[in-house]
């Protein structure tokens, strides 16, 4: 069987979606399977890191306008090529008409629409429900976001299947010093720091975790910076002016991007993550800080109960003083970290991309039969 993904994201810093696609790329070629592995682009991936495997060939099909590399470009390509089955992301070109899987990482767009600019608001109204009618099956990235897509459009149940995303191999702890040297070559950084990761914008809430962050360490007198991690997105003057208002510029870091290779060091140094997301279809960074033993606060909502679970501290998203009382404690009780440590090692390992890769060829084996 030949498999056709749209691996646009494989090229450039697309955060969360590059993660899942380059961590399912890597879980497939893991596999012992016949199927092969087509990987669409519009430029070539540079990734080193992507699998040397003889199932996996790279297309390049060159194309200044995107939408109409994924309207007509990419299917046509797919076609051509023989493929049986198509993995895209969130929409479903009709011109496709081999078997399509889509992923929907989350609908949040429709669940949070304040959090969007009005014109990417009303493109994904419009076509991400047909894309679902349309495909064969619908991957998602957890219960939550699965119950919440059968809710909300009335599928039947059979077509929206829940698989878990994963972290990848290099997310491990790093010897200290050598995690404190790479973080002073490369963002001036030294410890004791609190660190925030993920896309700038209202969704994820860091407003909140400002305030929280301002009261603890002026109240306790502590030394900590508070440093963001994430490319800005729509709507994150609101993060400038809780950054201004609460009086920390000066202990502030926004890095801007981060390259993956680089966030084990940081995980690895900080002494929490706040992940404060009003809502996430996963959200890989608490996975992520928990396999390299940062310790994690998360807020209390259902997909975090799926990914942290017990390991960490789930927190009223819409109360800042619990957050600073939490935040508190684990800043100054040396005994409360070790133990979250412990909890985010044990709670990591049960997410895995191979078993992610391996659930996936069966949705592919399923829908092409």
């Amino acid at each position: 069987m030949r498999i056709a993904i749209d691996a646009r994201c494989l090229t450039g810093a697309y955060t969360g979606d590059r993660t899942y696609w380059l961590g399912l790329v890597r879980g497939l070629c893991k596999l012992e399977h016949e199927h092969e592995i087509l990987l669409y682009t519009h430029t070539p991936i540079a990734d080193p890191s992507l699998p040397a495997d003889d199932r996996l060939r790279q297309r390049v099909i060159a194309a200044r306008n995107l939408r109409w590399w994924s309207w007509k470009l990419f299917p046509d390509a797919a076609h051509a090529d023989g493929a049986n089955v198509a993995h895209v992301q969130y929409t479903v070109s009709p011109r496709l008409r081999m078997p399509v899987v889509t992923t929907v990482h989350d609908i949040s767009f429709r669940l949070m629409p304040r959090c969007f600019p009005p014109k990417h608001r009303l493109l994904l109204n419009l076509t991400v429900p047909l894309a679902m009618r349309r495909a064969a099956r619908i991957i998602t990235v957890s219960e939550s976001s699965r119950q919440d897509i059968l809710r909300v459009y009335r599928l039947p149940g059979e077509k929206v299947v829940a698989i878990p995303n994963a972290v990848d191999e290099q997310m491990r702890p790093i010897e200290r010093e050598k995690a404190e040297e790479a973080l002073r070559l490369h963002y001036a950084l030294q410890a004791p720091f609190v660190l925030m990761v993920g896309v700038l914008q209202p969704r994820k809430n860091l407003p909140l975790a400002v305030q929280a962050f301002a009261q603890v360490v002026t109240a306790a007198n502590l030394p900590h910076r508070l440093v963001i991690v994430g490319k800005a997105g729509w709507g994150m003057e609101e993060l400038r002016r809780a950054i201004a208002r609460w009086k920390i510029q000066e202990r502030t870091l926004l890095t801007g991007y981060v390259p993956d290779e680089h966030l084990p060091a940081f995980y690895s140094v900080a002494d929490a993550l706040m992940y404060p997301s009003l809502y996430e279809g996963f959200g890989l960074p608490p996975l992520e800080a928990m396999a390299c033993g940062c310790p994690v606060l998360a807020s209390d909502i259902p997909v975090m109960r799926e990914v942290v679970g017990e390991a960490g501290m789930l927190l009223s998203a819409t109360d800042p003083v619990v957050w600073a009382q939490a935040l508190h404690t684990v800043l100054t009780n040396e005994w409360v970290r070790g133990q979250m440590r412990q909890r985010g090692f044990q709670q990591a390992v049960r997410f895995s991309w191979t078993q992610t890769a391996r659930r996936t060829v069966e949705v592919y084996e399923a829908v092409a039969h």
